[in-house]
C-alpha cells in the first residue's frame, strides 16, 4: 500500500541526517508543525538578500538549485532529504543565495521558532548546521561543481542499477553459473540462497579455478566463493559506493533492500565509470596494473589532480582524508610489491622465506591522514627466518630500495629520517621492542619524537603478525608507563605558536617572496599531538587518527574533554584547507605546499580561520594548566 504524504517525510526524517539524530518524540513534534510547499519548475523559493527568515526548507521530493543571483554561479545543488535555508535561520543577515525549483518540487516547512528550538537543546543537530556552514564559508571562493556534488551525495545506488543482477542459486554448479554468465553477456553472477545473496563468482573465477586447472564444470559453484559478498544497501550513496570499491579493491558491490536483504542490483566500477567518468576507483585499477615505478610516479601526478574534482563535488574533509589515504596506500604497495619482486629476484635463493616481513608507516600516513605533500615515514620489521640466517642484508636492500622508489614517486624524506633506509628503523621485532623502551626512557627530544611515532603506527604492507608484536609491544609499555608520556607528547604540542598574534591578526613570514605560514606545522600538529597526548591519558590506543582520538576523549571525563569536542570542527578546517590548497596547486600544475597566505582567502574564510585558531589556543592554554606545563 502506498504511504501518505505525512509517512513519507516521517521516513525520510527517520533515516536522513540530522533529523535522525533527534528523539522519536521530537520528530513527532516537528512533523505536527511542519508544513508542505509545492513548486513549479524555475519557480524561486527563496530569494538572495533576504533577512528574514521564516522556516527550515527540506526537500521531500524535486530538486533545488542554490546560485548566487548575480553572477549566475551554482553554490550546490539539493535532492529528497537535502535541508537549505539554515544559513540565515543560524547565521541571521541577509541570505547569500537564491533558491530555485530546477524541476516539479515539494519541501517540507520546519518553521522558524521549532528549529532554533531544536538547536538549542540537541547538540548533534547543533553541531550538523554548524559544520555545513563552516564548510559554506570554506569555499566561498570556489567554483562549485554542484551538480557532480548533487549526483555523488544524492544519488542512490539503487537509482544507478542498469540491469537485474545475473543470478544462480547456491545449489548451482559451475556449469550452470557460466551458461547464465553467457546468457546475461554479464562477466559475473550473484549465488543466493533463499533470495539473499551468499556469493560473487566472475569470469576470472571459473578461468583460473575451473579451466586453467583441468577442473570439473559439475563442481559446486559454492566452492568458487572464497567469502560473503560486499553488500551495501540500495538507499546507500554513489560516494559509499566508490569508497568502498577502493577500500576493498573490487569491481563490484552486491546492492540489496535494507529491511530484508534480498538482492536488488550488482553495482559495477562501469556503472560509477558510466555516472561519474574517470573517478579515483579508476585510478586504483591503474595503479593496480602499473609495470613499473616510473609509471606509478606518472600515476600519482595524475591522481593528486583528479582529487581536486572531489573537493569541488562537496566531499567533507573528513571523507576526503580518507580517498586521498586510499590512493596512497594503493601507490604505495604497488610499489612495495615491485620492489620486493625485484630484490627477491636479485637475491635468489639467499632471500629470506616470504611473509616473514612488514613495511611499517607512521606520521600522517600512519593515522589514514595522508596530503599530498607527504614525507615518507617509514621503516620494516621483521622475524628470524628459522634456518638462523641472518636476513639483514636482503632488508637493508629491500628498505633502501622501497625509499628511493617513493622519492621517485614524489614522497619526501622526513628532516628526522625515519625511514627504511637507516638500520635504527629496520629492525627484527625484538631490536624494535627494545629501541622502543629506549625511546620511552629517555628524556631528550630525538628520543621522544622516535617513540611517539610508534603511537602512530600502522602497518600496510607484508606480513601484519610482525607488525602485530611490535603494536602488542608497544600497548603493553603504554599501560605499565602511561603516566609520564602524555606529559611530555603535551608539552611538544603546546609549544607550537600558532600564526595568530596577541591582536588577532595572522603572523605570517616570508619564504621566496611568499608571504604566508605553514598550516600544517603552526595548525594541524598542534591539534594531532594534543590529542595523542590526551588520547594515551585515557588509554586509548584501538585508533591512531586524530578525529577518532579526540571523539573519544570527549565522550569521557578527561578535564579537557570539553576542549577535545571543540578540537574536533577545529581539525576538519584546518585539514580542508590544507588539503584544498594542496590539491589547487597540483590542479594547476604546481608542487603541492603546506604554505597557506591569508591574504588569498575570502575575509568570511579569514575569520572562521581565525576562530579555528582561537579555539586551538585555548586548547593549548588549559593543556598547559592541566599538565603543569
Amino acid at each position: 500500500m502506498a504511504l501518505s504524504l505525512f509517512d513519507r517525510i516521517a521516513d525520510l526524517f527517520a533515516r536522513t541526517a540530522p533529523f535522525d539524530t533527534l528523539s522519536e518524540e521530537d520528530r513527532a513534534a516537528l512533523l505536527q508543525k511542519m508544513t508542505l510547499e509545492m513548486y513549479a519548475p524555475g519557480e524561486v523559493i527563496l530569494q538572495q538578500g533576504e533577512d528574514v527568515h521564516r522556516a527550515l526548507y527540506v526537500v521531500e521530493d524535486g530538486l533545488v538549485r542554490l546560485a548566487d543571483a548575480a553572477t549566475g554561479r551554482t553554490m550546490d545543488m539539493v535532492g529528497p532529504g537535502s535541508p537549505f535555508g539554515s544559513y540565515g535561520l543560524v547565521q541571521g543577515g541577509a541570505l547569500p543565495y537564491e533558491a530555485t525549483a530546477v524541476e516539479q518540487t515539494s519541501c517540507a516547512l520546519v518553521a522558524a521558532d521549532t528549529f532554533t528550538a531544536l538547536l538549542k537543546r540537541n547538540e548533534a543537530f547543533r553541531a550538523h548546521f554548524d559544520e555545513d556552514i563552516k564548510r559554506y564559508v570554506r569555499a566561498l571562493d570556489e567554483s562549485v561543481d554542484a551538480s557532480g556534488a548533487f549526483l555523488l551525495f544524492d544519488t542512490a545506488i539503487g537509482k544507478m542499477l542498469r540491469a537485474e543482477a545475473p543470478t544462480v542459486e547456491a545449489s548451482a554448479t559451475v556449469r550452470e553459473a557460466a551458461a547464465e554468465m553467457a546468457a546475461s553477456e554479464s562477466d559475473a553472477v550473484v549465488v543466493v540462497q533463499d533470495g539473499v545473496p551468499v556469493g560473487v563468482v566472475t569470469e576470472g573465477d571459473l578461468v583460473e579455478r575451473i579451466v586453467a586447472t583441468g577442473g570439473d564444470t559439475a563442481t559446486p559453484v559454492m566452492q568458487l566463493v572464497q567469502r560473503p559478498p560486499i553488500a551495501l544497501r540500495s538507499d546507500e550513496r554513489l560516494f559509499d559506493a566508490m569508497r568502498t570499491m577502493m577500500q576493498h579493491r573490487i569491481r563490484r558491490i552486491v546492492v540489496t533492500d535494507g529491511e530484508t536483504d534480498a538482492l536488488v542490483g550488482l553495482l559495477t566500477s562501469d556503472d560509477v565509470s558510466h555516472f561519474r567518468g574517470l573517478d579515483p576507483v579508476a585510478t586504483t585499477e591503474r595503479l593496480e596494473r602499473a609495470h613499473s615505478v616510473g609509471e606509478l610516479a606518472a600515476l600519482r601526478a595524475d591522481a593528486n589532480r583528479r582529487l581536486y574534482r572531489l573537493y569541488n563535488q562537496g566531499v567533507h574533509s573528513e571523507d576526503l582524508l580518507d580517498v586521498v589515504t586510499e590512493v596512497d596506500d594503493q601507490l604505495k604497495q604497488r610499489v612495495l610489491c615491485l620492489v620486493e619482486a625485484e630484490v627477491r629476484e636479485e637475491a635468489g635463493a639467499d632471500a629470506p622465506p616470504e611473509g616473514g616481513w612488514a613495511w611499517l608507516v607512521f606520521g600522517p600516513a600512519g593515522r589514514r591522514e595522508s596530503a599530498l605533500k607527504a614525507w615518507q615515514d617509514n621503516g620494516i620489521v621483521y622475524t628470524m627466518p628459522p634456518d638462523g640466517r641472518d636476513p639483514s642484508a636482503f632488508y637493508a636492500r629491500l628498505g633502501e630500495r622501497a625509499v628511493a622508489a617513493l622519492r621517485e614517486c614524489g614522497y619526501e624524506e622526513p628532516e628526522a629520517g625515519v625511514t627504511a633506509a637507516h638500520e635504527a628503523f629496520r629492525q627484527p621485532v625484538g631490536a624494535w621492542g627494545g629501541a622502543y623502551d629506549a625511546w620511552t626512557a629517555a628524556t631528550d627530544a630525538e628520543a621522544t619524537g622516535r617513540a611517539a611515532i610508534l603511537f602512530d603506527l600502522r602497518s600496510l604492507y607484508g606480513a601484519d603478525d610482525a607488525a602485530e608484536h611490535l603494536r602488542t609491544h608497544v600497548a603493553e609499555r603504554l599501560a605499565s608507563d602511561a603516566g609520564r608520556l602524555p606529559a611530555v607528547l603535551a608539552r611538544d604540542a603546546v609549544r607550537i605558536p600558532l600564526p595568530l598574534t596577541t591582536f588577532g591578526r595572522f603572523e605570517v613570514d616570508d619564504m621566496d617572496g611568499v608571504a604566508g605560514f605553514d598550516i600544517r606545522e603552526r595548525g594541524l600538529q598542534p591539534v594531532v599531538r594534543m590529542a595523542r597526548a590526551m588520547a594515551l591519558d585515557v588509554g586509548y590506543v584501538e585508533s591512531a587518527g586524530t578525529l577518532d582520538r579526540l571523539r573519544y576523549v570527549a565522550g569521557t571525563d578527561h578535564p579537557l574533554a570539553d576542549h577535545s569536542r571543540a578540537l574536533v570542527p577545529a581539525f576538519k578546517t584546518l585539514a580542508d584547507l590544507h588539503l584544498r590548497t594542496q590539491m589547487q596547486a597540483a590542479e594547476n600544475g604546481a608542487a603541492p605546499s603546506d604554505r597557506i597566505d591569508p591574504d588569498a582567502l575570502h575575509r568570511s574564510q579569514q575569520n572562521l580561520l581565525k576562530e579555528t585558531f582561537k579555539a586551538v589556543g585555548k586548547a593549548q592554554d588549559a593543556t598547559r594548566k592541566h599538565y603543569k606545563l
